[in-house]
């Protein structure tokens, strides 16, 4: 009788009620709205306590044996709830400034399935409007701030004038909350305001009133620093943004605050100002640390198509030689393990690295050590020792400059063409050069680069941002004397992030570089082959292609690329190929577009995305340009496709299908009948293609290093 009573009058024609019981699911909850509208409907679902069953309801619990797919459960129709949910939404209506809102429910029932479905209809009607806004101060007259003030309160009021549109709840305070932290942030540490709100319901207007309570302006006397233990105090005052003598500034302080956060050794850092500490107009800053462990052992763990299962392994000592300085000692191995693509990549670094902030200025920081390398991947398999070291001015993460260091003595032990292969044994095979004209490349390649990186944009948030943009300029130049080659990098890319609805995000990126050889470089360009010339630079050369770059495409096999050779024997040396390998180029142009979307049914950690990437390689430097015809690819190639991606506590999952819209000759061709149609001389035309080689699987989880 209880379920009749509750749903029997907003009901519409539908099977009759009274089979609904305790077992009666809800399949599906829908928003009907009369009129214009300020709310979607997955704004208000969150407002109410009924749920629904959703989408793909057979897809869900047939894959609910995954570790990232919850299985259906049970969507009781209560009717209490349905009640209970109507005075739920309103109430948000009347807080969003929607005072004349009327709100109704209609259920339909499915009596052979046992499911009903709800429909909430809504009424908005005319929303609340600003009429008037007035700052007064604790006795109703003028607020009395000081003179040198004014200019600054004037710019504050005018702006909060500007308020239009719909006037809600949380409109009503946040005025009072940025009046108190404008007043904070100009000398008040205890300041209070309230925004009193008289509404006239017949005109829906609304006259606000906020009262200012600043009590006393004062000035940082001093910075008392307590819980520290292993950093010095004034190793912590000093990251502060504020000395003694200076008026009381809360947003300077906080920022200085989460600058402390950030280092290794510190856990938590908190500021608190006691009302006691007022004497003569100035106040004492408190300034309370929690230390983390001086040493910490971490892992982490991650994988892609092209490299495999891929961990890093740190050792840290956080306070190193006392202060906010830290020594870690970091391994890494890429290990190929269950990689997607063949050869997999493979990568084994240890890397030192010293830490020491505050180089003269909290935002001068200074970090570098020495590294040993060993790498086995598409451009060559080598082991390198050498020095990284970096210098960064830094307001924050996404506003700073950085001036590195780099000197690296590297072996090459396999030029990765195949077999242990030389220029003058592999450029033969395929037709391109003669063994006499090839030239030498040198197996030692030393290298010194003075590298100046940028960083400049806004995000809404810097771990998964949906709103902002982030520029990354950056150039490099080889210092004289220790380089085999030499040359200038230029570099710029830039990343946009726009979102679309609630849970519709569109990024894109994009970028373009220029390599400029000197010096050593060009001694020997027009005398060798452009090859052998172009490979002196391999190093710094351009690709594309890959999972985190253009989705179509293998790892840096988008562009010029050749032919690995192997060479077996059967009676005598025959070439055979299984795979390309990338030459690289001395310019490159990259653009790519990702509309992220909600897998339907599956929660808000699931996404889906559409992208289209492209970009072009190539050597604009005739010197250095191979002139081979259909094997330069230097064309804009473009790649498109879909993917899943699912947010864990060890990063993202993504699998990815990218296809290959304008494909070069080599690129839809076997390698191994390019290799033999190049040995006989014969057109890549004669070359049947093989439409599967459009289509690339991508596949990542967490960290990649």
């Amino acid at each position: 009788m209880l379920v009749l009573a509750c749903l029997a009058s907003p009901a519409l024609a539908q099977d009759a009620l009274v089979g609904v019981g305790p077992a009666t699911q809800v399949s599906d909850i829908e928003f009907e709205f009369r009129g214009p509208h300020a709310f979607e409907a997955k704004d208000l679902k969150r407002v109410i306590a009924t749920r629904e069953r959703g989408g793909l309801v057979w897809l869900r619990n047939a894959l609910g044996f995954l570790p990232f797919v919850s299985r259906v459960g049970e969507h009781p129709l209560d009717p209490l709830d349905l009640q209970r949910d109507l005075v739920r939404l309103r109430h948000f209506y009347d807080r969003a400034g929607l005072l004349a809102a009327e709100v109704d429910y209609r259920v339909r029932y499915d009596a052979e399935q046992d499911r009903a479905e709800v429909t909430f209809t809504i009424e908005e009607g005319p929303p609340l409007l600003l009429r008037s806004l007035e700052f007064v101060g604790p006795d109703s007259g003028p607020p009395g701030l000081p003179a040198d003030l004014a200019a600054d309160w004037d710019r504050f009021v005018e702006l909060q004038h500007q308020l239009r549109g719909r006037f809600s709840e949380v409109d009503r305070r946040g005025l009072a909350e940025r009046t108190i932290r404008w007043l904070r942030n100009h000398g008040y540490p205890f300041a209070g305001a309230e925004a009193n709100a008289l509404v006239d319901t017949a005109a829906n207007r609304v006259d606000v009133t906020v009262v200012l309570r600043p009590g006393v302006r004062a000035k940082v006397r001093e910075f008392a620093v307590n819980g520290n233990e292993v950093v010095p105090d004034d190793h912590l005052t000093r990251q502060l943004p504020l000395e003694p003598g200076e008026w009381y500034d809360a947003s300077r302080l906080e920022e200085g605050r989460r600058q402390i956060t950030q280092f290794p050794i510190i856990r938590l850092a908190l500021l608190n100002v006691p009302r006691e500490s007022v004497r003569d107009s100035t106040v004492a800053v408190q300034l309370r640390v929690t230390e983390n462990p001086r040493r910490l052992v971490r892992g982490e763990a991650g994988l892609t198509s092209s490299g495999g299962l891929t961990s890093q392994v740190e050792w840290a000592n956080r306070g190193f030689l006392g202060g906010l300085r830290s020594l870690t000692v970091a391994v890494t191995a890429q290990t190929g393990v269950v990689a997607l693509e063949s050869p997999a990549e493979r990568r084994y670094r240890l890397a030192l690295t010293a830490f020491q902030p505050y180089v003269g200025d909290r935002r001068l920081s200074v970090a570098g050590g020495p590294f040993a390398e060993y790498r086995d991947d598409v451009r060559d398999r080598s082991q390198a020792v050498g020095f990284e070291g970096t210098l960064v001015l830094a307001d924050n993460p996404l506003r700073s400059v950085a001036l590195g260091l780099t000197v690296s003595h590297r072996e090459i032990l396999d030029f990765g063409f195949g077999d242990d292969l030389r220029p003058r044994q592999y450029l033969p095979l395929l037709g391109l050069a003669d063994s006499v004209t090839v030239g030498t490349l040198g197996t030692i390649h030393n290298r010194s680069v003075v590298t100046v990186d940028g960083s400049w944009g806004e995000l809404d948030q810097f771990a998964n941002p949906r709103e902002g943009y982030v520029v990354r300029p950056r150039v490099s130049v080889t210092l004289p004397g220790f380089n085999t080659s030499e040359y200038l990098v230029l570099d710029l890319g830039a990343t946009g992030f726009l979102p679309v609805t609630d849970r519709i995000g569109l990024t894109v990126r994009g970028s373009a570089g220029r390599i400029i050889p000197f010096g050593r470089s060009v001694g020997n360009a027009g005398q060798e082959s452009p090859f052998v010339s172009l490979l002196r630079l391999r190093e710094v050369t351009f690709t594309a292609g890959g999972t985190r770059d253009v989705r179509g495409w293998g790892s840096q096999l988008l562009g010029p690329k050749l032919p690995q050779v192997r060479l077996e024997d059967e009676g005598g040396a025959t070439p055979t190929a299984h795979r390309y390998v990338p030459i690289g180029g001395l310019a490159r142009t990259f653009g790519s577009a990702e509309l992220q979307l909600p897998f339907p049914g599956f929660g808000d950690k699931w996404q889906t995305f559409l992208f289209l990437d492209g970009a072009r390689v190539w050597t604009p430097d005739r010197r250095f340009s191979l002139d081979a015809g259909e094997l330069d690819q230097d064309r804009f190639f473009l790649g498109t496709g879909i993917g899943v991606g699912y947010e864990t506590v060890v990063g993202a999952v993504q699998v990815a299908l990218g296809y290959k819209l304008n494909p070069s000759a080599l690129d839809v061709r076997d390698p191994d009948d390019v290799l033999a149609a190049l040995r006989e001389g014969r057109s890549l035309g004669t070359v049947p293609e093989d439409s599967r080689r459009r289509l690339q699987l991508h596949f990542s989880i967490g960290a990649t290093f």
